[in-house]
């Protein structure tokens, strides 16, 4: 499954947002000129955008209204400094960008940093329980600009601590910048490309702004005793770091770029920021509890029923399905299930069955057979080449390289009979003029689905081939409602192809949500932003890979969906006599592992495609057993939700525990990491949880009750074996 200076931000003043937790291009609030500012209620049209200008006077009034005693609490905001770096220039240093002149309202700070080039205007709201932070970048001169903005938050004290991931800490020294990134550049298509005689040519393997982009969507960090953090808001894709540095502070860069063609925000990017406070015994764990109370539309969970994912094969050819948790059923609208000896289609089919349907689509790129590797680029884009049913839209929504070249990559596809196909990758923005690809998917796969009452939309292949590609496509930048970027090997404004994909994902989220329906995505690898508009995520893993199911890669996971579904589905390997040969010990393991973060483990095919793990009678008998054992625990788990703050500790290093639900429903999961059994002591935090008096603890995936003494647990445990608590009184 699948000529001009770039300048990254002048952030123009971001006013106050009324009843929105959320900002894109469409919800703005512009300041133009210093005595007015622009606000949004809340929707605006979709072919206009509508601006309520309130003078200086009435936004202090309206502020103190508001509140009366509002103010900004912890940090010292009038020190708040901007620095900027321009690519493509040789002296490759930031220039720090002067501060022009403050406003103080009741509950906010407006500061704005002004030289000849650029203007960054930075409201900073109290709200309460944190500090919102809008900003907006302008350039002043003529042409485009592509830049790293940097907004650095000054903080000071003898005691620094940086908290990467959820349990791991360094102890800071000076003179040392602390961040955790990820590379980002546009995919390398392992079997070739025809846009260009070397892939490089393509642009395939350029950087994404400067190459690297936070993995986690928040940093968090402890200074004598205190917890600081800051967090984007994951509903504005941006490529963005995040870091700290002692006795300078918190630090925020974005790899943006300006144009005179982006319409609905001309010569200018936007950001938005979160600063808040945290208990720092807890570290990134305390620091994501504030994060998800801060977003809390981005972190909703909207799923009622929880369970396994089967993709494609009908349910009721499954024999015996209720064995197996099923919960969610990737399908397509014309595919069909027989039920009472007659065929019919299987979203009809699915219905009373408390599993959901969801229809297949993706929209991120246009697959054509073709029946040689090697065919010239000319051939592939030619009418001759391109079905008539896809012509139209690509000439509007096709992509384009650095050479105005459509990004054309060679694939091996399986699902194709031919066994090969070049893959178009094509802007998804629904706001593209004239016949595009929002329009043909929504048409032939979503609205068919649709009118059979399917219950969700399914998102395939996130973060495959295409999410990273920069589209140079300059009539496209009017319809785009989030900032431009830039490569650094390039330097000129273009497309972060993700936003397209977010805008295409966000306006299917939104139909389906004001429905009532649900909205499921697969091949979710670290990118942050999709999870504001998913209610459920797939992933695949391979067995003999375990960077797709590492630590890193499963806590980063639990972390961006908070106490959303994640479902699994296992390819490569599930042919393994680990799953094909008695006990069949494979299954242990892979769904133990699973069952530690309350995931849903299931399988598909060793490519993809062919000879699916569900429609083979042995597998799947195989496979009864565990299912039967395993899923009814972690759908327990998670619908008590997992709980980022476990307050509880183990006493040995290897043991990781996670909490799911409060009191009442309390659970552990308690996971032995290391190579060698271990006998552990797991000391609760009663206080915290609110346990009053004596417990109980029973271990659910042997039934066999758990010893306590003076308030611990005491537990043996296998190596790379998970048990699960229930606590009780």
């Amino acid at each position: 499954m699948r000529n001009s200076k770039i300048l990254i931000i002048k952030v123009l003043f971001i006013g106050l947002i009324l009843g929105c937790s959320t900002i894109h291009a469409k919800e703005l609030m512009y300041m133009d000129n210093w005595d007015s500012a622009l606000t949004t209620s809340g929707k605006t049209s979709n072919n206009s955008y509508k601006f309520l200008l309130f003078n200086q006077e009435k936004l202090e009034s309206f502020l103190q209204k508001k509140n009366e005693k509002s103010r900004l609490t912890h940090k010292d905001t009038t020190s708040i400094y901007v620095e900027y770096l321009e690519a493509g220039k040789t002296n490759n240093m930031f220039i720090q960008l002067p501060k022009h002149d403050v406003k103080h309202t009741a509950n906010a700070i407006i500061t704005r940093f002004k030289n000849r080039h650029y203007q960054v205007v930075i409201n900073e709201i109290d709200r309460g329980n944190y500090t919102e932070i809008n900003g907006e970048l302008e350039y002043l001169a003529e042409g485009n600009s592509c830049i790293t903005l940097r907004i650095i938050f000054p903080l000071h004290g003898n005691k620094w601590q940086w908290f990467r991931g959820f349990d791991k800490s360094d102890v800071m020294s000076k003179d040392s910048i602390y961040s955790d990134t990820k590379e980002i550049s546009t995919i390398l298509p392992p079997d070739g490309a025809f846009n260009g005689q070397t892939l490089s040519d393509g642009g395939y393997g350029d950087s994404v702004g400067q190459g690297s982009m936070s993995f986690y969507p928040l940093c968090a960090l402890g200074i004598n005793n205190r917890g600081e953090g800051l967090g984007v808001d994951i509903t504005l894709p941006i490529v963005y770091r995040l870091s700290a540095e002692i006795n300078k502070g918190l630090i925020a860069e974005f790899d943006v770029a300006t144009s005179p063609l982006t319409d609905k925000f001309t010569n200018r990017a936007f950001f938005k920021l979160s600063r808040f406070n945290f208990k720092p015994q807890w570290g990134m764990r305390a620091a994501l509890k504030q994060y998800y109370s801060i977003y809390p539309e981005s972190f909703k969970k909207r799923v009622t029923n929880e369970g396994v994912w089967l993709p494609f094969t009908p349910l009721r050819s499954i024999k015996n399905w209720e064995d197996f948790g099923f919960a969610y059923h990737e399908l397509s609208w014309n595919s069909f299930d027989k039920k009472d000896g007659k065929s019919i289609p299987s979203i009809a089919s699915d219905k009373n069955t408390g599993v959901l349907s969801f229809q297949y689509t993706e929209p991120w790129d246009v697959q054509l057979p073709i029946q040689t590797k090697d065919v010239s680029y000319d051939t592939l884009v030619s009418n001759k080449m391109v079905p008539i049913a896809h012509q139209q839209y690509l000439k509007n929504s096709a992509t384009v390289d650095k050479n105005d070249l459509w990004q054309t990559r060679r694939l091996e596809t399986p699902w194709f009979s031919s066994g090969w196909a070049v893959s178009i990758t094509t802007n998804s923005d629904p706001d593209l003029e004239g016949v595009n690809r929002y329009q043909y998917v929504k048409q032939t796969e979503i609205t068919s689905a649709i009118k059979m009452n399917v219950d969700g939309i399914y998102f395939d292949s996130m973060e495959w081939n295409w999410h990273h590609d920069l589209n140079y496509r300059s009539e496209h930048f009017k319809y785009t409602d989030y900032p431009l970027s830039f490569s650094k090997n390039v330097v000129r404004p273009a497309i972060w192809n993700f936003t397209s994909e977010f805008e295409f994902m966000k306006k299917i989220a939104d139909d389906m949500h004001s429905q009532g329906k649900l909205v499921m995505g697969n091949g979710h690898g670290w990118n942050p932003f999709a999870a504001s508009n998913l209610d459920l995520f797939g992933a695949e893993l391979s067995w003999y890979s375990t960077g797709d199911h590492s630590a890193e890669a499963l806590d980063f996971k639990r972390a961006i969906s908070f106490q959303k579904p994640i479902v699994f589905l296992l390819n490569e390997g599930l042919n393994d006599k680990a799953f094909t040969n008695f006990p069949f010990k494979g299954y242990e393991v892979y769904f133990e592992k699973l069952l530690a973060y309350g995931f849903f483990p299931s399988f598909f095919s060793t490519d993809a495609s062919s000879d699916p793990y569900w429609m083979d009678a042995d597998k799947v008998e195989n496979g009864r057993p565990f299912f039967k054992k395993y899923i009814p625990i972690i759908k327990q788990i998670s619908g008590a939700g997992w709980e980022p703050v476990t307050n509880a500790v183990s006493n040995i290093k290897s043991v990781r525990i996670e909490r799911f639900g409060e009191r009442g429903e309390l659970y552990f999961t308690v996971r032995n990491n290391g190579n060698k059994d271990t006998s552990c002591a797991i000391i609760i935090d009663l206080k915290s949880l609110e346990i009053l008096g004596d417990f109980k603890a029973l271990e659910l995936v042997s039934g066999l009750p758990i010893k306590v003494k003076n308030d611990k647990l005491y537990i043996n445990l296998l190596a790379l074996r998970t048990q699960v608590i229930r606590i009780t009184r």
